[in-house]
């Protein structure tokens, strides 16, 4: 009986052990996917190179503001006509060193300008053909490019997102935070490599460096010594799943009241024009963050696998123990004989 007890010992072991593996995710997050080429713009596949992007992230309680700056390059010969675009949502795979789904709400009160004129922005649906489109999802917001030879456009972008209602999880254990994601993947459309990638973040609203839960280390993030920004980046890059940005910070706000957000639009846009238009601080400090995609040990999360645990395998253990008992008094019985 001794030699059975050690199976029960294992069996909580293996419940703590292995009822966490499962992939991880990051669902409903604040974001955005900045891509190009549709089917019917296939000619222009990878002759836009980008030279130079530059965001620029105000992180608050419950939502982000974005600017974006992007400088780019007709590399031919010849004028390209074509659309850009975000979807308005999206599912994506990839983004940790595990497969994992990526999952982005909408974004909010979008604007657009080329070289400094604004321009439409209109709601149109694409098939996805598995070929130059990255997003499981057909809405998207686009508008029209033309570049003419060699000639080199600033795309400035605008917009809100609702980063309140974020979840991080891996396996059956759930983290319910604030979360940002940039897809860089989605420029794998432009012609390659991208020269150079810089992201700026700024906490507001009274959030401190000890609000970020998690940061994507490959950027290697400093922060500044004295202010509540980070800087991060890559150069000459192809952009892969690792490449994305995810940003984990907060908690959730109950009964947060986005529309009221909303309505400061040309306020929050004002500041972070402001914020893009300053001198950053001198000195950054190197900081070690931890990634976005951990989570937070439940012990009511392993459930799920406990029940299979219980089901199946505690049976078998439970019927071995049984026949090993009778069998046991069975030979007790004739040796005292």
């Amino acid at each position: 009986m001794n030699r059975i007890l050690p199976v029960f010992i294992l069996l909580p072991l293996l419940w703590i052990l292995c009822s966490n593996v499962s992939q991880p995710g990051v669902y409903n997050s604040g974001g955005m996917a900045f891509t190009m080429l549709f089917p019917e713009d296939s000619l222009a596949y990878k002759k836009i190179q980008m030279r130079d992007e530059r965001i620029y992230i105000q992180l608050y309680k419950g939502y982000a503001v974005v600017k974006g700056v992007y400088q780019m390059v007709n590399t031919t010969s010849e004028k390209l006509s074509f659309k850009m675009g975000y979807p308005i949502k999206g599912i994506y795979h990839g983004g940790a060193v595990e497969s994992n789904e990526v999952s982005l709400d909408s974004i909010y009160k979008f604007k657009v300008k080329s070289n400094g004129n604004e321009l439409p922005v209109l709601t149109h649906q694409f098939d996805d053909t598995n070929e130059v489109m990255t997003f499981a999802n057909q809405n998207w917001l686009t508008w029209q490019m033309d570049f003419l030879p060699q000639q080199e456009n600033v795309i400035t972008v605008y917009f809100i997102v609702n980063t309140n209602n974020g979840q991080v999880s891996r396996g059956y254990s759930k983290d319910y935070l604030n979360v940002f994601t940039y897809l860089l993947e989605s420029g794998k459309v432009w012609k390659q490599p991208i020269e150079k990638a810089t992201f700026i973040i700024q906490l507001r609203d009274g959030l401190s460096y000890k609000a970020i839960r998690g940061l994507s280390e490959h950027f290697q993030f400093k922060k500044a010594s004295n202010a509540p920004i980070f800087l991060g980046g890559l150069t000459a890059f192809s952009p892969l799943p690792k490449d994305n940005l995810v940003v984990t910070y907060g908690h959730q706000i109950e009964n947060f009241d986005f529309e009221k957000v909303l309505e400061k639009e040309t306020i929050l846009f004002e500041a972070i024009d402001d914020f893009s238009n300053q001198k950053l601080p001198s000195t950054f400090e190197k900081i070690q963050p931890q990634s976005p995609y951990e989570v937070s040990f439940d012990i009511w999360s392993t459930f799920p696998f406990m029940i299979i645990i219980l089901g199946i395998i505690a049976p078998v253990v439970l019927i071995v123990v049984v026949v090993f008992y009778i069998f046991k008094q069975i030979y007790n019985r004739r040796k005292s004989k």
